[in-house]
């Protein structure tokens, strides 16, 4: 994900929204840092093994779609999401393309899931834990 968001960094001169590359660069490179963070927690992680499975996966989904949609809205010009630079950015997305890129993103939906996950997670870890100290 890391290398994704720095190659992402070159591609604001070739596409039609070239914020929305600059947000898809920032996008890959911070996500990018979260998953070598997730990395190093997720050994720690215990609970039912169901749990971290779809925790994961929320993780590869929610974060590699949300990248994704962001270099597809700065390559088509896909506005409809981006409240923000969206006025900025030039039109001639077709709407095809707005779908594609707000499911996408919308998938990010699933990082929160990931989130809410890792904590039950960690949370039975610790249940485990301070049981065995009291055994």
């Amino acid at each position: 994900m890391t290398l994704l968001g720095l190659v992402s960094g070159l591609t604001t001169g070739s596409v039609k929204a070239p914020t929305a590359a600059l947000e898809a660069h920032t996008i890959g490179v911070l996500q990018g840092a979260l998953l070598f963070g997730l990395a190093a927690i997720w050994p720690s992680l215990g609970g039912s093994p169901s749990l971290v499975r779809v925790a994961k996966y929320c993780a590869l989904i929610g974060l590699y779609g949300n990248w994704i949609g962001s270099q597809l809205a700065a390559f088509w010009s896909a506005r409809a999401l981006f409240s923000v630079t969206g006025n900025s950015m030039p039109a001639g997305a077709a709407p095809w393309m707005e779908v594609v890129v707000a499911t996408l993103l919308l998938l990010s939906f699933l990082i929160i899931a990931m989130c809410v996950l890792i904590f039950i997670a960690a949370r039975e870890t610790r249940k485990v834990m301070k049981k065995d100290r009291e055994d």
